[in-house]
């Protein structure tokens, strides 16, 4: 229990800070054992949109934990192009490298303001090489395969056949990420390089999806999921609107396309203007 004004404590032990957060069960350290915890020296701060938190190639001197908001991952090439490869939300753990002093692997960069934990390289080989190793190499085991699994659903998007499964499965992916059926949504721009396709193809694919029953939008930035019904349109079990409906979804693209153009002059804007644009509609649900 937290005590009044002072430390949290179980029966007079000091607690770590883990113990008393929201997003524990889906943090690294939250799921650690306790004596990795305490022995971790834990600090959180806040983070801005549009920071940059790790550059590829270059070595971290923390481990970062997100707490509360949403990042763009990405990754630079053979060929020297920066692409976005996923998004990352609450609980995933960034710099991981940091552990074996190894540069970053991807580029993150923050979507809106946030918090985030973060854990100094030296705590971190000081835990490696003392008694409670295994629990944080356990932890860390499971953070990278979860990562991995992450990283894998939103290349497999682009494997899907039709931009409307491809959107309907980014959909899905965003509510998992956010833990949430209301979903924040990224600006048309960044989904549209994310999904390799065109902001006007995004904007007719969502309003598409609203007309066939997988989302109701509450305002420009958020939506409610059905999950049954994109999980169909993402599997290309759901049929076409028609008749009517098809004229409402070419005057709903319309309209959201007008309003796209009017954010983004455009018509096929490039990753570094998406980031950019991204990082001011992309901010966590309060």
């Amino acid at each position: 229990m937290p005590h009044p004004g002072g430390t949290p404590m179980d029966f007079g032990v000091p607690l770590p800070p883990c113990h008393t957060c929201a997003g524990r069960s889906h943090c690294l350290l939250g799921r650690a054992p306790r004596e990795v915890q305490m022995a971790c020296s834990v600090g959180e701060r806040r983070f801005r949109k549009g920071e940059t938190l790790a550059r590829q190639g270059q070595s971290l001197p923390v481990l970062q934990i997100l707490k509360v908001g949403t990042v763009l991952l990405h990754r630079r090439g053979a060929e020297g192009i920066d692409r976005p490869v996923g998004l990352a939300g609450c609980g995933q753990a960034l710099g991981t490298t940091a552990l074996f002093a190894a540069p970053a692997e991807l580029s993150v960069t923050t979507l809106g303001e946030g918090r985030l934990c973060e854990v100094p390289a030296e705590a971190l080989v000081s835990v490696r090489q003392g008694a409670v190793a295994r629990g944080l190499l356990e932890a860390l085991s499971r953070e990278n395969a979860r990562a991995q699994a992450q990283l894998a659903d939103w290349s497999g998007l682009l494997r899907m056949r039709g931009a409307t499964a491809r959107l309907a499965g980014a959909l899905l992916l965003l509510a998992d990420l956010q833990r949430s059926t209301l979903v924040r949504l990224p600006t048309q721009a960044m989904l549209a390089a994310l999904l390799a396709t065109t902001r006007e193809t995004v904007a007719r694919g969502l309003a598409h999806i609203a007309l066939a029953g997988g989302l109701a939008r509450h305002d420009r930035w958020h939506c409610a999921i059905v999950r049954p019904r994109l999980i169909a349109m993402a599997r290309g079990m759901a049929g076409p609107v028609s008749g009517s409906g098809a004229g409402d979804a070419r005057r709903a693209a319309a309209l959201t396309e007008t309003d796209a153009a009017a954010a983004l002059p455009s018509a096929q804007p490039s990753f570094s203007r998406a980031r950019t644009s991204a990082a001011s509609a992309c901010a966590p649900l309060p």
